[in-house]
């Protein structure tokens, strides 16, 4: 009993230690991103995304989510520069980008976030709950490469801060200060190339090149 006792202590104590260490932690990531948007200007306007979509195909089995759609994503930083460029097919007819802003005293961060497929005009969630994570194509080294040459290492570690955050990158609350939204790209005709920017009011503009 003495030796169970024990152990029962040595894992609340565990859950106890996590518990304080998580709650340290989502304050010092939420306090770094508040500091950070507070000493930076907004990332927008700038273009994010340049899209070249192939078109789609179906399995011959005719299968329910058997379709898929291929194309082309570059990352664009805030010299109209290629960061990455992301080839690949997903599943479904349509595909889509979910972006995720913060907005924090009038100025607004923008990230793009996920590439995924639907198979139909109004997705479920279930759809958007996967698809490719774009995060990892920008932030680097602790570095958000969205700022292009000519940027300071500081505000690009700065922009990293508030990205990771504003991507959901460690797991934390986002206190309401995030809002991820989806742009619908089956309006796009294959092989044609597209660009996603916004401007000034946080508002997208998708544009045929």
């Amino acid at each position: 009993m003495k030796k169970q006792n024990s152990f029962i202590k040595l894992v609340s104590q565990f859950f106890t230690f996590f518990f304080v260490f998580y709650v340290i932690f989502v304050c010092w990531s939420a306090i770094s991103c508040l500091n950070a948007a507070a000493t930076m200007s907004g990332n927008i306007p700038q273009e994010f995304l340049r899209i070249k979509i192939y078109g789609s195909s179906t399995e011959a089995d005719g299968a329910v989510g058997s379709s898929t759609v291929s194309g082309t994503f570059s990352i664009i930083d805030s010299n109209a520069n290629e960061i990455a460029v992301i080839e690949r097919s997903w599943s479904g007819s349509y595909l889509a980008v979910e972006f995720a802003r913060v907005g924090m005293d009038g100025k607004y961060f923008v990230f793009p976030s996920r590439i995924y497929g639907k198979n139909r005009i109004i997705e479920e969630r279930r759809e958007r709950s996967k698809g490719t994570h774009l995060e990892k194509y920008y932030d680097d080294y602790g570095q958000c490469m969205l700022l292009g040459y000519g940027s300071s290492l500081n505000a690009r570690k700065k922009l990293y801060r508030i990205a990771a955050f504003a991507t959901g990158k460690y797991k934390i609350p986002a206190f309401g200060l995030v809002t991820r939204f989806s742009i619908d790209l089956s309006g796009c005709r294959p092989d044609r190339y597209y660009s996603i920017s916004f401007d000034e009011n946080g508002r997208y503009v998708v544009e045929e090149l």
